[in-house]
């Protein structure tokens, strides 16, 4: 609310404002063309504006314009106090001392006080001549009324005096002296003193009062009220005008008066504050170059547990065996966020920039340059069904200064990185991310730099080639194969198979959805402001997650070596069962397959689904007949045989939806009709391709069969027969019913649907462990359980659906094909055949021991694994007796001992592919095992650095100020213990809780000798129980 202006009156003429808001009418509603005529000459006496006129000027013209004398300190509050800063954040450390109180109380005048407020009880509630801005009321009579201790005479005397005396070189403040508190808004009356030489600002900010302005002060804000609004803005998102409405609406209802608008005043102090306690925390107060030596992103938080050279990394960690380099791996997550706008308002002259680039934004300069290279850049996806960079140029822009944020974090911390941050102008393009990501690795030096980003797979093109077009100033020091690109796992599905990730990578996500509550208040700042604030913002969830990092990255400890242990067992067994059947020397062979592609990933392999590559070939066999002219039909056979074979899937999945919705609602009715009625359509489509394909079928049917061609029950579609060449009985039949070579057709497509299905059901098994393991662990209570029992049901209806699907193709396959020696490879499957790698056959006896041990607990028998050791020892299931029985379901390993053909390469790349998965998962958790030992290595070891930094921050030490007075000195050297004290605390935390959960992680790791391991430097602790102990700490 801006601040009403008075019209001044001289000889009956008006003042000449720049202010068009007027209370006037007949003023008001005159234009900007409109002057004043002037009168008699006093007028000029009167006017300071009118005397700069120049003598060939005459005063008596008719019509003159006259504007006021620019004042930079009301016109631009904030870039007036720019040069003030240094000062400021001088008196922010000066109060970090005593202040100045000397050797005794100024109250109870007991010597050597060492407290700031609580020098004595008695001290605190005698008199509130310490405490002004206390809400007091007066007994009337008849009821308390409301006061003011400015209306009882109270006088707040500033400077260095005992409460109670006097200053008498005393200068009064302004009359309206308003200082806003926590409680409300308050009218004081405050004399500074006139016997020192601080500035009424100094005093101001030395009685822990922010002044608006530096010149002049008429309000004032206190610290615990700046204090108390940046946490509330930085972790509920309030804004500044619901917090400021807050306080006048408490004052109003204590004083039953409207209290003086000082918003404007607020927001400025709020603005300064946020500045001011950065530099603070990144000892720029101490720094003998002060504020204006402040390098890029100097002001930022570092991630404690990312490799930082020179800080928590060993002297050889350069040295390190390429076995082990993934120790000093940086994760670095990139993504755009469209939700933090900005409008176009505002200027930079009006909102400036305080200490552009100093913390997590780009600085703004640079970065526009760069940006302005590339007005007409055009970035497209060619991943399918990705829209991120499609996008970029169809975004609506109109009206915005920022359309969005473009932002990198610490990929497996969600640590906002110093100058990661850049404002995107149109959409999501290369030159905002290339020069972003440039920006916070400048400098840094690296073995190798891991980047998930949605769209790596095309960001990644060329990326060296647009390195050329950044700043050269940048200091690279790292190589091309320094860097690798992944894409998170949320967003794999809309990218084509090439694309591929290691880790999840969507920390960044999480960051967002805590941003955005911020962006309805970032929208409509002004540039600076918004930067201001948004680096404040980002800045407190830096600090926010690294107070609770050693217990997250403790938390992930406990569960990955309990997947790490249950990984390495999946493995064992798996290997020593297929030994038995494939022999020691194929695995030994596949070992070193294994490793020289892990050396050298270039030559990928991919495993596609044999349905749809015979689909394919089966398509090019009858392009090339039809260019040699000997097809003659009218139809893809092909094409026929595969709408058929998906015909039946469809009518499958609508009878299981029938079975498993008995009572169906009004709304599965309606999608039972409708899935109905496209199934009717596509088997009439089907039947006129069956005309071609398969002339004389009516022929070999007999007339019960013909009513399913003749006349369906178009009512239930799902009970339609559709007679493939496998349903017409006898090959004779077959041969007289289909054109020449359809029954082959269908052969060749009916293996790989079922090689398909039992992949399906391989997958689902899988799938199935995970989640009975994770429900066991982690679920509790009835509403989880029920959730939880939702998901393994939608997991046991699809591995229903595939073992389905693989017996209907091995029968017709056999129809087709007759006995022979494919049925080697496609077994019957029998349903105790469908069963987990970690499951074995049960006798009859130890079956009817578990479903009764399971109905006891009222857990579903299907959903858990007979050989779990984790539920063994929760006593879910019975621990199976011997294991000289134990024997993997064929379906993991298909033949027996002996019978591997050598010219069946199909069969020996699924089985290898299926070894090196499970091989692939338990290095997987070993190494997250490693790593996140080492992070809380990191952690400590960063911790005992930065307290040895801060205490490099004493008065007298190298680079830092030593031409201050006493009272500074003692505030600069206060806040350096104080910091270094936090660190020190953080290291001893983290080793005294978590020394035992790091020598446990070792224990397990080091029982495998074959695989590379790396030394722990953790004490030697018994090992009994730390990691249940571990995870009851947490």
């Amino acid at each position: 609310m801006a601040k009403k202006r008075k019209l001044a009156q001289s000889t009956g003429v008006p003042k000449l404002m720049n202010d068009r808001r007027c209370h006037f009418p007949a003023i008001r509603d005159l234009d900007d063309g409109f002057s004043y005529s002037l009168g008699a000459n006093s007028v000029l006496e009167s006017d300071p504006g009118l005397q700069n006129l120049s003598s060939a000027q005459d005063a008596n013209l008719a019509h003159v314009r006259v504007s006021r004398k620019p004042n930079i300190h009301s016109d631009n509050p904030n870039r007036a106090w720019i040069p003030f800063r240094q000062e400021y954040l001088d008196q922010l450390l000066w109060v970090e001392g005593r202040r100045g109180l000397g050797d005794i109380c100024s109250k109870c005048h007991d010597p050597n006080p060492t407290y700031r407020c609580v020098d004595d009880e008695y001290c605190i509630v005698a008199t509130h001549e310490t405490h002004p801005l206390h809400w007091i009321e007066c007994w009337n009579g008849r009821w308390f009324e409301p006061r003011t201790l400015k209306d009882l005479g109270l006088v707040i005397q500033l400077g260095n005096h005992k409460p109670g005396e006097k200053c008498i070189f005393y200068t009064a403040a302004h009359s309206d002296f308003v200082v806003v508190h926590t409680n409300g808004v308050h009218n004081v009356t405050v004399w500074f003193c006139g016997c020192c030489e601080e500035e009424h600002r100094t005093q101001l900010l030395r009685t822990l009062w922010y002044p608006a302005t530096p010149m002049n002060p008429q309000t004032a804000t206190t610290f615990s009220c700046l204090r108390q609004f940046q946490h509330l803005n930085c972790q509920g998102k309030l804004p500044a005008y619901i917090y400021y409405t807050c306080l006048e609406i408490m004052t109003k209802s204590r004083q039953r008066i409207q209290p003086k608008d000082c918003y404007r005043t607020f927001l400025r102090s709020v603005f300064q504050w946020r500045h001011l306690k950065m530099c603070k925390r990144a000892g720029r107060g101490h720094a003998a170059n002060g504020l204006e030596g402040t390098s890029q992103g100097e002001l930022a938080l570092d991630c404690p547990a990312c490799p930082q050279p020179g800080k928590n990394l060993p002297d050889n960690w350069r040295d390190v065996p390429p076995e082990l380099a993934f120790l000093y791996i940086i994760f670095l997550a990139i993504d755009a966020n469209f939700r933090l706008r900005n409008r176009l308002v505002s200027t930079q002259y009006k909102s400036p920039l305080l200490g552009d680039g100093w913390a997590y934004l780009v600085p703004s300069v640079p970065y526009m340059e760069h940006i302005e290279k590339f007005v007409s850049q055009d970035d497209m996806s060619s991943c399918s069904g990705f829209a991120a960079v499609f996008l970029a140029n169809l975004r609506n822009v109109k009206g915005l200064r920022v359309s969005g944020v473009g932002g990198i974090c610490c990929g497996r911390h969600r640590v906002w990185r110093k100058n990661g941050l850049g404002d995107l102008q149109k959409g999501e393009r290369y030159c905002n991310i290339d020069y972003i990501f440039w920006a916070t690795v400048n400098g840094e030096e690296h073995l190798i730099i891991v980047i998930s980003y949605d769209i790596s797979c095309q960001w990644s093109r060329n990326f060296w080639e647009r390195m050329s077009e950044i700043d050269p100033h940048f200091d690279v020091k790292f190589t091309r194969t320094g860097v690798r690109f992944m894409v998170p796992k949320f967003h794999l599905r809309a990218h084509q198979s090439s694309c591929c990730g290691e880790t999840h990578g969507e920390v960044i996500e999480e960051g967002w959805a805590q941003s955005n509550k911020a962006a309805g208040q970032t929208k409509e700042m002004g540039l600076g402001t918004r930067a201001m604030t948004l680096d404040d913002i980002f800045g407190f969830a830096n600090w926010l997650n690294i107070e609770n990092l050693d217990r997250v990255i403790a938390k992930r400890l406990v569960n990955a070596v309990k997947e790490f242990d249950e990984h390495e067992r999946d493995f064992t067994q798996f290997d020593q069962g297929l030994e038995k059947n494939l022999g020691r020397d194929v695995l030994d062979e596949w070992k070193i397959m294994i490793e020289k592609w892990e050396e050298d990933h270039d030559n990928e392999y991919h495993n596609k689904a044999q349905f749809k590559l015979l689909q394919l070939e089966l398509i090019g066999e009858e392009k090339a007949m039809l260019s040699a002219g000997t097809s003659g039909y009218a139809s893809s056979p092909c094409v026929f045989v595969v709408e058929g074979i998906e015909l039946q899937e469809a009518q499958r999945s609508l009878e299981l939806f029938l079975v498993t919705n008995k009572y169906l609602t009004p709304m599965q009715q309606l999608e039972l009709e409708k899935r109905r009625s496209a199934l009717l359509k596509r088997i009439n489509r089907f039947r006129s391709l069956q005309s071609m394909l398969m002339p004389r079928l009516s022929d070999v049917l007999s007339p019960e069969d013909m009513k399913h061609i003749d006349n369906p029950d178009t009512s239930h579609p799902e009970k339609i027969r559709l007679f493939l060449p496998s349903e017409c009985g006898t090959i004779s039949a077959r041969n007289q019913a289909c054109v020449a070579g359809l029954p082959l057709v269908e052969c060749r497509l009916r293996e790989a649907e079922a090689l398909d299905s039992l992949e399906g059901v391989r997958e689902g098994l899988r799938a199935r462990t995970a989640a009975t393991r994770f429900k066991i662990q982690n679920i509790t209570g009835q509403v989880d359980s029920t959730r939880a029992g939702g998901v393994l049901r939608q997991i046991d209806i699809r591995i229903h659906s595939r073992k389905i699907r693989y017996r209907l193709a091995r029968d017709a396959l056999l129809i087709l094909r007759g006995h022979g020696t494919w049925e080697e490879k496609l077994k019957l499957l029998k349903d105790e055949d469908v069963r987990g790698l970690n499951e074995r056959a049960l006798t009859k006896e130890e079956q009817a021991e578990r479903e009764l041990r399971i109905k006891r607990l009222g857990a579903h028998a299907s959903h858990l694994d007979g050989d779990d050791e984790y539920l063994v020892a929760q006593g879910v299931v019975a621990r199976v007796r011997g294991e000289k029985n134990r024997k993997l379901s064929w379906i993991w390993y298909t033949l027996k001992e002996g019978e591997i053909s050598e010219d069946d390469p199909q069969f020996r790349d699924a089985i290898r592919v299926e070894w090196c998965k499970a091989r692939a998962r338990m290095l997987r958790w070993k190494e997250e095992v490693l790593l996140l030992t080492e992070e809380l290595r990191r952690m400590s070891h960063y911790a005992v650095w930065k307290a040895e930094w801060w205490l490099e921050k004493m008065v007298g030490k190298e680079n830092i100020r030593d031409d201050v007075a006493a009272e500074f000195e003692e505030g600069l050297n206060a806040y350096s213990w104080q910091q270094a004290k936090f660190q020190e605390e953080r290291a001893v935390r983290i080793r005294d809780r978590w020394n035992q959960l790091g020598a446990h992680a070792k224990a397990v790791v080091d029982r495998i000798p074959t695989l590379p391991t790396l030394y722990i430097d953790f004490e030697d602790l018994d090992t009994t129980e730390v990691s249940r102990k571990a995870e009851e700490d947490m």
